[in-house]
């Protein structure tokens, strides 16, 4: 049997940068991480672990991120 993956310490640092993008413009447009959720089709607890670092986004959750934030895909994933 394979062994489980492990992220290595690069992604668990991108994994946390995008998270703090997503966070920080989440705040600028709305506080609530439900509200999120509901635009993006995603549970409130997933929109907690993917700002937290916790779990890597898909990119149809990022996708989905975005347009319920109102800003463009590139915005999460490129500091700018």
């Amino acid at each position: 049997m394979p062994a489980p993956y492990q992220p290595d310490e690069q992604q668990i640092r991108d994994r946390r940068d995008v998270g703090a993008r997503i966070l920080s413009l989440r705040r600028q447009a709305d506080p609530m991480q439900e509200r999120l959720g509901e635009r993006a089709g995603l549970d409130r607890r997933t929109i907690g672990r993917i700002e937290n670092g916790l779990a890597p986004a898909t990119l149809d959750q990022l996708g989905g991120i975005a347009r319920a934030i109102g800003v463009p895909l590139w915005r999460l994933v490129r500091d700018e």
